[in-house]
């Protein structure tokens, strides 16, 4: 799995964050208690305007009807062509096997019949391995367009959800990669909510355009 940024960025703002406090401190001897705590207020104002919360993808994932539907498209598509390779694998199986066999009842008389046989069925394989090599190709564009489709969602909803909520950052919490948050800053069900709301409203708008 590909390590998520999250970790970075909390330490870009406690770094951020003790910068600040370091330089105030290194000011202290130089300045008046007013200043002080004109400076302790400031600083109060800022850690107050760094608002974080954090969804959990995990619940997103299973829960969020759009993702839903297509991982069940996907599904589908998938064992359709696992059925379609294993249906003509096992067909130039049996020809291979028959062929086998032709040969050592006698069936096969010639060198010329036994290579035109092999050609044809080196061709066969060829075919199937190409095959192959087109479907693996066309589902995982299938599967990167609704990773796409997915992403553009949940960032799309976050910007308007956000618009009233002013969180400063909204982190993604894929299984154990924020070591620690407080309950308090979850969002998951909220945004759950929010997002299978606009989802069947959008589904909905679609099925009224199309009678």
């Amino acid at each position: 799995m590909i390590k998520s940024p999250i970790t970075l960025l909390i330490a870009s703002i406690t770094i951020g964050t003790a910068a600040i406090l370091s330089g105030c401190n290194s000011k202290s001897g130089q300045s008046s208690s007013t200043t002080r705590e004109s400076q302790s207020a400031e600083n109060g104002e800022r850690k107050e305007d760094v608002k974080i919360a954090y969804v959990c993808i995990d619940t997103i994932i299973n829960r969020y009807e759009f993702c839903i539907e297509h991982s069940k498209v996907l599904e589908t598509r998938m064992n359709n062509i696992k059925a379609t390779l294993a249906s003509k694998g096992k067909a130039l199986q049996n020809s291979a096997i028959n062929f086998q066999k032709k040969v050592q009842s006698g069936a096969i008389t010639s060198q010329e019949q036994a290579q035109k046989i092999q050609v044809s069925l080196q061709k066969q394989q060829m075919e199937l391995e190409n095959l192959q090599d087109k479907y693996s190709a066309q589902f995982e564009k299938e599967r990167q367009k609704y990773n796409d489709e997915m992403k553009d969602s949940i960032e799309s909803f976050l910007k308007d959800y956000n618009k009233d909520r002013k969180f400063s950052m909204i982190l993604s919490k894929v299984e154990n990669n924020i070591l620690f948050a407080d309950k308090k800053m979850d969002i998951t069900e909220e945004v759950l909510n929010g997002l299978n709301k606009r989802y069947k409203s959008s589904k909905d708008n679609k099925a009224k355009k199309q009678k």
